[in-house]
């Protein structure tokens, strides 16, 4: 004895094309979708648990470094702009035989004090045998332990994807608790917004061959976040 699925559709008429039963499913579903209750809906958007999304800045800092740390990418704080560069020099120094780094044309990378690093930056986009790229984040999101890049002229997405290794430095107050907080800048509902928003949670990985995980296999092998800014209570 056999049993059928409820939810399977079968031709009661020998001549019925898998168009017509396609047509009878999704009439199904628009049906079972107008018998929605949106109180009930409301109701249990109501009950859900409330997350930790409104705790202080402090802790919004926390959860970012956190999530980035698990997700496989280093973190580093500086106060300013000339410890950032300093950091920089030391991630640099210890992983490369050189201080040569690639960035784009933002203005902030650009008014960094590369020479108090002993750095050689090269400002444009990335191209082969460029080892270290650095860019700074528009925001952190410390729900994901995403640092969010704006690409344009100035931020070209090579930067993002080439090198081996990416630096990305993000100032302490643009890290933002939650997802949806990323979209508060006014640009981006002024039409003044840039050409594209890449998040980046961790460095590339990959284990989709055989379960055996692969660095690198999408872009940068190591990403190394700077948190620019001085802490509480300083």
């Amino acid at each position: 004895m056999s049993r059928e699925s409820p939810n399977v559709h079968q031709a009661e008429n020998p001549g019925e094309t898998l168009d017509d039963a396609e047509k009878i499913i999704m009439a199904r579903l628009r049906g079972a979708g107008s018998r929605d209750n949106p109180e009930l809906i409301a109701r249990q958007l109501a009950e859900l648990p409330a997350t930790d999304a409104a705790a202080g800045s402090g802790d919004v800092v926390e959860r970012f470094r956190e999530r980035l740390i698990n997700s496989g990418a280093s973190v580093a704080t500086a106060s300013d702009r000339r410890e950032a560069v300093l950091e920089i020099s030391r991630f640099v120094s210890a992983r490369h035989a050189q201080r040569r780094v690639v960035t784009g044309h933002d203005a902030r990378l650009a008014a960094l004090p590369w020479r108090d690093g002993g750095l050689l930056p090269r400002f444009g986009s990335a191209a082969d045998g460029d080892a270290v790229a650095v860019s700074w984040a528009m925001d952190g999101i410390a729900e994901t332990g995403s640092v969010v890049l704006w690409l344009d002229r100035r931020n070209p997405a090579l930067n993002n994807l080439l090198p081996d290794d990416q630096i990305i430095l993000v100032e302490r107050e643009r890290i933002q608790a939650r997802l949806e907080d990323l979209w508060h800048h006014d640009e981006l509902h002024t039409g003044h917004g840039p050409r594209g928003v890449m998040m980046i949670s961790g460095p590339s990985s990959t284990a989709d061959i055989g379960l055996h995980l692969v660095k690198g296999a999408h872009g940068p092998r190591a990403l190394h976040v700077i948190i620019v800014g001085e802490t509480e209570g300083e």
